[in-house]
């Protein structure tokens, strides 16, 4: 059985009245319809819904505001069906409705306040019809549904308290990796006593690389305790400063990382805030960044760090912090205690519960509902097809490896890969295919298997999760599979890659060979046919681009608006603004919609060239010359053929090309009201008597550095044609905080972040000789993938980025750049 949220929108509810004369709207149509239809429009789930799935039915807010949330459960009593527009349909039985929050219906806005449901799709990604549900996810929404009064107490409780009853009950009355944090436990719990350090070894200093998570990663142990960076009697005599020094805590924390009597090569801040919470585990949690990402950014407690801080004195402000909240206290209240180990032990696992929920982000709407296709080799010259198909299944190797779960990201594999196989070189492919396996791959994908690099073998659906298993021979890591296809296909003028596992799914020409040479051509995603077909566009709305983009509201009105009557704009702004992303979402919030397939991209460059922009003689693939249209003018006819829909042509660094150049005579066809089959002009290079003209659908959106002093500015003509809208760093945003919490970044990094880059920023605003605001640095330098680390990775942005260019910004006066860095 499977679960589902279907949505309907009270503005634009359509019912069939040949079939439901008397329903007019959707809450009629809920109460009074026993059975009733509804649109399958998120094509991809029409093979998953089967008779007897329980569905929820959720009405949007419409035109009342927080009127939104789930209304009636209903049963599925019919197999989608196609229906006179082409959208399949279900009928569905209604069991319950609840129209009103005194009638009980799941309001949107408690639904959203509440960690265990704050996550569903529908409230992430809030455009589509059709939702599929979690087991977990649908047995909450059962029991609020139950027990609606439940649903509206939690809502009142405080933050932390919430968490506390999602973790009660996700929990299952263990800690995880219990044996582990016992071990770790015990082996500190030695050092309490003085002697004991006194007469530690070489191999006792060793072992605290076993019991510290820092040091799980091979490389890292090593450089700690690989070997001795010091003499045995600086080990002894810094952790017995460390455990038993008379100075406060974290005078001694201070010392032991930053005073060459007490600093010991490879030991640091992380790490020793794990060893001090192992020794006094009554007293101090761990704080590290997963427990920091918790406390700081979803349960929003605030430590009160102060500008200038060190390591220590926030480790110490956090530990109080928890104290003010009483999470501790809390914390047994409500969850009770796990085991018999001290308090502390427990928050932290707590925290890193809530560090998990976190993690869960909003991804784009295409790949929310795309499935995609990978290419996987069946072992060397397709040894293990027979397996494959034998057991409906898909494996990856490396079974040394154990469980893949357990591995935090790409990186821990491959140190584990080198570890295990004794490779020299750092394994990045084999890596990167073992993470895609268990992370990336999901049910409904597709896969290509290769048996060597000229065949193609089968081509299966992905039909589970990732699964492990240490009994299925040698195919621990496995997913289970339907096969579609099975035989043998020629790809040899292919480029079939040598990776283990590759996506192929953003290579949409080289996927439809494919698909063809294997007769596949209905699972095109280029097609109008079958299961795959892409759904309908998602809508681009003003609440999607102010997440996306860090834009004041209102330079996202004036750039819209400058589209509309100008037709033509120009983002300018210094680095690392995010230009060229700004201007893609601005054309998809001017179409009202992503469709990327409506959008030309081109960089001009010295030696860009009307020949490429307009039209010029070039030579063809004999090698001998042809009148060939360019790029400018092929998107100009393509958006002629469709004068219903809105096109962008993006020129991104359009100050770096010579403008009279690139576009000649076609610089007046540029202008708003020259638009039109009624002006055009006959071009250098003519077919006859042809002419060439712009089209009112087509939009340029282009882009300029203003810290480029080596350029020329934009020629005067093309200028008075442009609208320009100024971007500025937005460090101060909401989405950059946003943005920076969701890649696992703490409330307080990301404060730290903000102030140094505001007096960066202020210092070269100030400088009005060299300088001036359109030097300022932009916050792109600061938005990272995945972030495992944030010290490192924040050092790492200063060192190799911002530094040099600093250096380069102050190129004669380098103590000033300097002085800059130090403030870091």
């Amino acid at each position: 059985m499977s679960y589902w949220i279907f949505q309907g929108n009270p503005k634009r509810f359509t019912i069939d009245k040949d079939k439901y004369p008397d329903l007019h709207d959707i809450d009629s149509y809920v109460e009074k319809g026993k059975v009733i239809d509804w649109s399958v429009r998120q094509k991809h789930h029409v093979k998953d819904i089967q008779i007897g799935d329980q569905v929820f039915i959720w009405r949007s807010d419409g035109e009342e505001k927080n009127s939104g949330g789930v209304i009636a459960l209903t049963e599925v009593v019919t197999e989608p069906i196609l229906k006179d527009n082409d959208v399949p349909a279900v009928e569905l039985k209604v069991k319950e409705s609840r129209l009103t929050a005194a009638e009980g219906m799941l309001l949107r806005q408690q639904l959203k306040e509440l960690p265990e449901t704050k996550q569903l799709l529908i409230l992430r990604a809030p455009q589509m019809t059709n939702y599929k549900l979690t087991e977990e996810e649908f047995t909450y929404l059962l029991d609020y549904w139950n027990q609606p009064s439940d649903l509206t107490n939690k809502t009142e409780l405080p933050l932390i308290e919430k968490y506390l009853h999602f973790y009660k009950n996700e929990s299952d009355g263990t800690l995880t990796e219990i044996e582990y944090i016992k071990k770790s436990y015990h082996f500190f719990q030695q050092l309490r006593d003085p002697a004991f350090i006194q007469q530690m070894e070489w191999e006792d200093f060793q072992k605290i690389g076993e019991h510290v998570n820092a040091y799980r990663m091979a490389i890292a142990r090593s450089r700690a305790f690989g070997r001795m960076n010091a003499s045995l009697e600086k080990y002894r005599d810094s952790f017995h400063y460390l455990v038993h020094g008379n100075d406060p805590i974290e005078f001694r924390m201070d010392q032991f990382l930053n005073h060459p009597d007490y600093k010991l090569f490879g030991i640091g801040a992380n790490a020793l805030s794990e060893m001090i919470g192992n020794i006094f585990p009554e007293e101090y949690c761990f704080y590290n960044q997963r427990d920091r990402v918790a406390v700081e950014n979803e349960l929003e407690v605030d430590p009160q760090y102060s500008r200038g801080d060190s390591f220590s004195q926030k480790f110490v402000k956090f530990q109080n912090a928890l104290k003010e909240n009483e999470i501790a206290g809390k914390y047994e209240a409500i969850v009770g205690r796990l085991t018999d180990l001290p308090i502390y032990y427990e928050v932290d696992q707590f925290f890193s519960f809530v560090f998990e929920k976190s993690k869960l982000t909003v991804e784009d709407e295409d790949e929310l509902n795309q499935p995609r296709y990978w290419l996987l080799a069946a072992g060397e010259s397709g040894k293990l097809w027979d397996a494959f198909k034998r057991k409906d299944q898909i494996s990856i190797g490396w079974s040394k490896l154990g469980d893949l779960q357990k591995y935090n990201n790409k990186k821990e594999i491959s140190e584990k890969l080198k570890e295990l196989y004794e490779i020299e070189h750092t394994p990045m492919n084999d890596a990167l295919a073992n993470d895609q396996f268990v992370r990336e791959m999901k049910e409904g994908d597709y896969v290509f298997i290769k048996s060597v690099r000229t065949k193609i073998i089968a081509l299966g659906e992905i039909h589970s999760p990732y699964q492990y298993d240490p009994e299925n021979g040698e195919h621990h890591s496995y997913r289970e599979v339907k096969w579609l296809r099975e035989g043998e296909w020629d790809v040899s003028d292919l480029p079939v890659h040598t990776k283990t596992l590759t996506d192929i799914t953003p290579y949409e020409d080289y996927l439809d060979l494919l698909l063809n040479r294997v007769e596949m051509k209905e699972y095109s995603p280029s097609t109008e046919a079958g299961d795959l077909v892409k759904d309908e566009v998602s809508p681009y709305t003003i609440d999607k681009i102010t997440s996306d983009v860090f834009m004041d509201l209102e330079k996202i009105e004036d750039a819209i608006e400058s589209l509309d009557y100008k037709k033509n704009i120009i983002l300018q702004g210094p680095p690392g603004v995010g230009k060229t992303f700004v201007a893609k979402r601005l054309a998809y919030l001017h179409m009202e919609k992503k469709q990327p397939e409506n959008i030309e991209m081109v960089q001009f460059h010295q030696s860009y060239s009307y020949e490429e922009f307009i039209r010029g003689f070039k030579p063809n693939e004999t090698g001998h010359f042809e009148l060939q249209d360019g790029l400018f003018y092929s998107f100009c006819q393509k958006a002629q053929k469709d004068p219903d829909e809105n096109y962008y042509f993006i020129i991104d660094e359009i100050n770096r090309g010579n403008l009279s150049k690139i576009f000649g005579e076609v610089m007046m066809l540029m202008e708003a009201d020259k638009r039109g089959s009624e002006y055009g002009i006959k071009l250098a290079y003519s077919k006859g008597d042809e002419t060439f003209y712009i089209p009112e659908n087509v939009y340029v959106i282009a882009t300029m550095n203003t810290a480029d002093r080596s350029l020329a500015m934009v020629d005067y003509a093309l200028r008075r044609r442009f609208a320009f809208i100024d971007l500025v760093p937005g460090f101060h945003t909401e989405a950059f905080e946003e943005n920076l919490k969701s890649k696992g970044i703490s409330q307080g990094f990301i404060e730290k972040i903000r102030t140094f880059m505001a007096e960066v920023n202020h210092e070269i605003t100030s400088d009005v000789i060299n300088l001036g605001k359109g030097f300022e640095i932009g916050h792109s330098y600061f938005c990272p993938d995945e972030v495992q680390d944030e010290q490192s990775w924040y050092e790492r942005v200063i060192r190799l980025e911002i530094k040099p260019l600093l250096k380069e910004y102050w190129f004669d006066q380098e103590e000033k750049a300097d002085d800059l860095i130090q403030r870091a």
